[in-house]
């Protein structure tokens, strides 16, 4: 836990803190059409105390305002105005259908909605909405405001953050100022973050890249580098990132794209000798790869060193992938209720199927093989729902994660898979799935795999890589070989294969059975 009182534990704090120390330095850059566009700290916090001001105008403290559309300048400046005017944020996915935003903007009773162009239907149906678009004129009216509306305090409530699961309904999550800023510090510190520029790709209505992606640059003074899917290869050329916030689908693809690239210049074999000379001269403690690897490099950019990976388990295949042309993948562990984050790795730390060790905001113990955690961070509870919350926390203040682990030397910990899918065979033995689904994905066809109990069996189903014909041919043999290196109890038994992707959550979750 930290020692040590921190400067700031408000989002408005955290504001002044930026302005003060990093005025003239940009806090963000965007792209609009073809033109890359950036502003500083100071103009940010200037535009935030406006917006803030004409909220304070129209709405009380303690109003929930919702927040909804794509990653843009202005959904940042919204949500920190309503923030730091002592209102409650709630984020929302864009990629929900417009049945299900009004739903969660009735569940939340925000008084108020900013949300992008593209959400017409919504906003006529809710009746109290503002187009970010028209944001500026907002601000005009209150330009040079100084201070803060009111004066928030670390307790009070900052965002009501609903979970994407891949099961069940969402959760509001009800995350204070001083659980956002306490995760962010502590991430900072294990990260060592100051002054680069980052990626920030993942959808800002998700708690991981809300702060562990964005809020947490901000003490160091980083730049946030707005990239979309759409434009990812000339936006990493262009913003030249050092190191950002993934998924595990997308280190997936960035890997795959390595070696595609390859293969259409006819250069994999090259590669592959390049890699064995670099891995040579390692073991002697010559490090050459970024020279050797430049043109790899390149396409994310050129200075890309590290990612920080979480939101599922990935395969050891890309975290030792990805280091051998000289670029670090850092799993972490987290939770929406954690603020998220629980667990990180820090750089040259990797120990494989591990979330990196426990960050010092909080505190983890193991109950019956399920992870508890306790400490500045944790949420204290669901937004009306006394339910869930007596459910999921304790009275004295731990957070039943719902997942499965275990801790390990050094504090490392270990998640083994979710609770709710174990499975529980008839001879008592239990396995979680979602360590078979990894080893399964280590078979270099397999792109996707769900793990299930079928009977007393356990059944997978695999989505195989299409642009290898003869992939179910040798689909029996690796399984065959697979088998024969896990115990009895977790062989796969039976398999199906489907003809599209699984679907998912919009966080990149496959929604299980």
């Amino acid at each position: 836990m930290q020692n040590s009182e921190p400067l700031f534990r408000t989002i408005p704090a955290l504001l002044d803190f930026c302005e003060a120390q990093y005025g003239p330095r940009e806090i963000i850059r965007w792209r609009e059409g073809e033109e890359v566009r950036g502003a500083s700290y100071a103009h940010f916090v200037r535009e935030a105390r406006a917006l803030a001001a004409a909220l304070a105008a129209r709405t009380e403290p303690g109003e929930k305002i919702a927040v909804t559309g794509e990653n843009s300048y202005h959904w940042l400046l919204c949500w920190f105005a309503v923030l730091s005017a002592g209102r409650v944020a709630v984020p929302l996915d864009p990629l929900l259908p417009a049945a299900d935003l009004l739903a969660l903007l009735e569940k939340s009773g925000a008084s108020l909605l900013f949300c992008s162009a593209s959400f017409k239907d919504v906003a006529a149906s809710f009746g109290r909405a503002v187009f970010m678009r028209d944001v500026p004129a907002m601000l005009a009216p209150f330009d040079g405001a100084t201070g803060w509306p009111c004066t928030a305090q670390g307790d009070d409530l900052a965002a009501i953050m609903f979970t994407s699961g891949t099961t069940g309904q969402p959760k509001g999550v009800m995350l204070s100022h001083w659980n956002l800023i306490s995760n962010a510090l502590s991430a900072c510190r294990c990260l060592d973050l100051a002054g680069h520029q980052v990626l920030v790709v993942l959808p800002l209505h998700h708690i991981a890249s809300l702060n562990t992606g964005m809020l947490t640059q901000l003490p160091g003074g980083c730049t946030l580098c707005l990239c979309t899917i759409r434009h990812f290869s000339k936006d990493l050329v262009a913003y030249q990132p050092v190191y950002g916030m993934v998924v595990p689908l997308l280190v997936e693809r960035m890997y795959r794209q390595i070696w595609d690239e390859a293969k259409k210049q006819k250069k994999d074999k090259l590669l592959r000798v390049l890699l064995a000379c670099s891995d040579g001269f390692l073991k002697l403690g010559i490090d050459l790869r970024r020279k050797l690897f430049k043109s790899v490099l390149a396409a994310f950019g050129g200075k890309m060193e590290w990612l920080c990976c979480g939101g599922a388990a990935i395969s050891d295949e890309y975290v030792r992938g990805f280091l051998r042309f000289g670029i670090e993948v850092l799993p972490a562990y987290g939770i929406t209720e954690c603020a998220p984050g629980v667990a990180s790795t820090q750089r040259g730390a990797y120990r494989t199927d591990s979330g990196g060790t426990v960050i010092d905001c909080n505190e983890v113990k193991i109950v019956g093989g399920e992870i508890y955690v306790k400490g500045d961070n944790v949420s204290c509870g669901y937004y009306r729902d006394e339910a869930a919350t007596r459910e999921a926390f304790t009275e004295d203040g731990w957070h039943k994660t719902g997942d499965l682990g275990a801790l390990g030397k050094d504090n490392y910990l270990y998640i083994t898979g979710r609770k709710k899918n174990l499975i529980i065979l008839s001879n008592g033995k239990n396995v979680s799935p979602e360590g078979l689904e990894l080893k399964l994905m280590d078979i270099p066809y397999i792109k996707e795999a769900l793990v299930y109990q079928d009977g007393d069996e356990i059944a997978a189903e695999l989505f195989l890589d299409e642009e290898i014909p003869d992939a179910a041919a040798r689909l029996e043999g690796d399984l065959l070989a697979l088998n024969r290196r896990l115990p009895a109890y977790q062989r796969v038994t039976k398999t199906a294969l489907r003809d599209t992707e699984f679907p998912k959550t919009t966080t990149k979750k496959i929604i299980r059975k």
